[in-house]
């Protein structure tokens, strides 16, 4: 991957080591070919009150380790408003699902879209390198994605963008040691135990996981209980999100989180 072929290179960062690790890979490459720093920018997609605490301000700490700019972008309605997750399973009467992943597509890949527009609504005809920290140990389905390809979605006349995936072959131990050995900061959550970043309860973590993050977040954890009873559609396919707060005012401890699959 030739950076001087880029006009910008937009990396997108939850937060979580996969993103820190891509991110790093990144900057050495850009100081290794002597492509610009501040040709580099960071793009969050920031979730809100449904995120990790502190998510937001980490992405910003990361990047300002290696002086880079930082973006941030909400999901907004036709309107303007900055409706959150909570909201939007309301308004829907649904949870999202694995066939039905509008977590994604309207409040990661939408906002990041509008960020992407905005950095490049001034230069003319462009070239973005559009980077992601998927790794393929992950999932079978981010297995087979590209390392390189044409993200048609956000291609036009006269912007080309690419995607890119810089750790797709790394494994999680090749990312911490990356983290580990670069001493570079990461989030509180993994040494709670939870395997992921993002979401605090997300539709594909384990009952484990679950747990951990509601004893973290007792608040929060009422009020996704309380959504799914104001619409009566439980959190995952046959398992409640109440199971979660009960199962804490029980006592019941987490076990060991393996990582799941996205």
């Amino acid at each position: 991957m030739e950076l001087k072929d880029f006009d910008i290179v937009i990396v997108n960062s939850s937060g979580g080591k996969d993103s820190l690790a891509s991110l790093w890979q990144i900057v050495q490459m850009a100081l290794e070919q002597c492509y610009p720093l501040d040709q580099v920018v960071v793009s969050h997609q920031d979730l809100g009150k449904v995120e990790w605490k502190g998510t937001k301000e980490l992405v910003k700490r990361q990047s300002d380790h290696w002086g880079l700019k930082t973006y941030y972008s909400k999901r907004r309605d036709k309107d303007g408003y900055e409706e959150d997750l909570l909201e939007y399973a309301v308004r829907r009467g649904k949870w999202p699902s694995s066939q039905q992943r509008w977590c994604t597509s309207d409040f990661k890949r939408g906002p990041g879209a509008r960020v992407v527009t905005s950095l490049t609504k001034d230069m003319g005809e462009c070239k973005v390198l559009y980077v992601f920290g998927f790794r393929a140990e992950e999932s079978p389905a981010r297995s087979k994605k590209e390392v390189i390809k044409l993200n048609k979605q956000l291609t036009t006349k006269k912007r080309t963008v690419i995607d890119y995936l810089p750790i797709h072959d790394w494994s999680s131990k090749k990312v911490w040691d990356v983290i580990k050995s670069n001493n570079l900061e990461y989030h509180k959550a993994y040494d709670l135990g939870m395997p992921r970043l993002s979401c605090c309860f997300c539709i594909f973590s384990p009952f484990n996981a679950l747990l951990i993050a509601g004893k973290e977040n007792p608040e929060l954890l009422a009020e996704y209980v309380a959504v799914e009873e104001q619409i009566g559609h439980t959190f995952k396919n046959g398992e409640s999100i109440k199971s979660v707060q009960e199962a804490l005012e029980a006592g019941v401890e987490p076990e060991v989180v393996e990582d799941w699959v996205m």
